[in-house]
């Protein structure tokens, strides 16, 4: 029974290792894609936003008699 003890505490520390490593490579994904949205996606949208303000006819000036 004692080697079977030491069997499961040595799987048990394995599945941490491995589930540490999981976590690991999930959290830099995470991270790279906040990066995109942080420097890349939230400028363009920006930019996108301030082409369609300039370039839009403005509706409030419409009259209609």
């Amino acid at each position: 029974m004692n080697n079977n003890l030491v069997g499961n505490i040595f799987r048990l520390v394995g599945l941490f290792i491995v589930a540490s490593i999981a976590i690991s490579m999930v959290l830099s994904v995470v991270g790279t894609l906040v990066w995109f949205a942080v420097k890349i996606a939230i400028p363009l949208a920006i930019a996108v936003w301030l082409v369609h303000l300039i370039a839009s006819p403005q509706k409030k000036c419409r009259r209609y008699y």
